[in-house]
């Protein structure tokens, strides 16, 4: 008795894991978006806090590109991870250098560093790493790079790996065709 094996157009298993977290992410990322900008807008004058609502916006918007990348055709190539993993990195370390007036966050320093939220207190010789808040400043930049890698991934040129069919095998049906008109179940058509 023969094993029945997949096709070769079909994903595996590593495919099918990604896809399974990206669709995790993606609605994770649109909940928890949303919850946060329901929470946040308040309609108090000058109560509404900007940087939370810039975090949870960047959260919601990449939970919908997460859930409509994968109608994209083209994969991601070398040059979109490294632009994408460039733009995280260079966002977190970037935001962290100039003192920022925040005031939300670290109060007990005068010295506070980081965007969207404050994540380097410093003063008197003192520094404290909020984890909270890098954690929370790496989802955000980790989301601004992503729009990145999307970006590249888009501008790139048509060749290369897409995700096609190969040539030769057409996405029409999955049955085989009939060879004459007289073999198809109508009974062939005039």
């Amino acid at each position: 008795m023969a094993v029945p094996t997949a096709e070769a157009d079909e994903p595996g298993l590593i495919e099918s894991a990604v896809t399974m977290l990206r669709l995790l992410a993606g609605w994770a990322g649109t909940a928890l978006g949303l919850l946060g900008l329901a929470m946040g807008i308040d309609t108090g004058p000058g109560s509404t806090d900007g940087p939370y609502l810039i975090f949870h916006g960047m959260l919601l918007s990449t939970g919908l590109a997460l859930l409509a990348v994968g109608l994209l055709r083209k994969r991601s190539g070398p040059a979109g991870y490294l632009a994408g993993g460039a733009v995280a990195v260079a966002g977190l370390v970037l935001s962290a250098l100039p003192s920022t007036s925040a005031g939300c966050c670290l109060r007990q320093y005068p010295e506070r560093h980081g965007f969207p939220f404050t994540l380097l207190g410093g003063g008197a010789g003192e520094w404290h790493v909020d984890v909270s808040h890098l954690v929370a400043d790496l989802i955000f930049w980790g989301c601004a790079g992503f729009f990145v890698l999307v970006l590249v991934t888009q501008l790139r040129p048509a060749g290369g790996r897409s995700r096609r069919a190969p040539a030769g095998r057409h996405a029409t049906h999955a049955e085989h065709r009939a060879p004459a008109p007289r073999d198809e179940n109508v009974g062939g058509l005039p």
